[in-house]
């Protein structure tokens, strides 16, 4: 309700009142006023195509917004705290706390405002109502599998999500196994899966399928660097079983 969100700022403030006429003219402004600061604004856009030109732009050279220009961007949309949030997230209620615990920028003072400090953390919920629900899919095989969330392991936590996985959970029964995929190689997302969403989560893997290719072991071993667009050395094309 619109009572409940005006009554968040003032807990996270520390101001025990309820009553407006209570509020003292500092709390009030405390209130009232955010004081940002827009040279620390931090919240970037998302969009899904990868664009190099739209990584770093400056905002608000329209006619109507002159002399509030800004620095900004645009990042892939996974790399979005809020899909973040969305695969960490056990349920509606949870997703909302988290969705206005988001960090936005700074005021003056060097004080952390948040997305409910700007009032909208409960539009984001209604927003991220529908996504909240894992996609059924199946494999070539006819497989059942459940595809939720993409925080890619090098900017997030690069898992699926902990709802997908409780639900494949409860769906195979105590007697059948559920099969979950850590993204971008064991060092980060393996990593990150047990440290973070097993954490989060409550839920521990029996077995881990791992992954591992001979040019990859021999890199690892300290065998040649590997550059993008160059040929690999003869290291990881011939035989090599001392690198090995």
């Amino acid at each position: 309700s619109q009572e409940t969100s005006m009554l968040r700022p003032l807990q996270k403030l520390g101001i025990d009142k309820s009553d407006p006429c209570q509020l003292t003219p500092q709390e009030r402004s405390r209130f009232a006023r955010l004081d940002i600061d827009p040279a620390s604004v931090t919240w970037r856009r998302v969009m899904d195509t990868n664009d190099r030109y739209l990584r770093e732009i400056e905002t608000g050279l329209g006619p109507e917004e002159k002399g509030r220009t800004h620095r900004t961007g645009f990042d892939i949309t996974v790399a979005s705290e809020i899909m973040a949030i969305l695969a960490l997230t056990t349920s509606l209620a949870d997703m909302r706390e988290r969705l206005g615990a988001m960090v936005i920028g700074t005021d003056h003072q060097g004080e952390a405002i948040t997305s409910e400090d700007l009032g909208v953390a409960g539009a984001l919920t209604v927003l991220m109502k529908d996504a909240i629900k894992p996609n059924l899919m199946q494999t070539l095989e006819g497989t059942p599998a459940l595809v939720h969330a993409g925080p890619f392991a090098n900017i997030a936590h690069g898992q699926s999500s902990i709802l997908a996985d409780r639900i494949a959970l409860k769906l195979v029964g105590p007697d059948g196994y559920v099969i979950t995929e850590s993204g971008f190689g064991a060092d980060i997302g393996m990593e990150k899966f047990f440290d973070i969403e097993c954490r989060y989560s409550g839920l521990i893997p029996s077995v881990v399928v791992m992954v591992a290719t001979v040019r990859a072991l021999k890199m690892h071993g300290g065998g040649p660097r590997v550059v993008a667009g160059k040929p690999l050395a003869s290291e990881y094309t011939d035989e090599n079983l001392t690198l090995l």
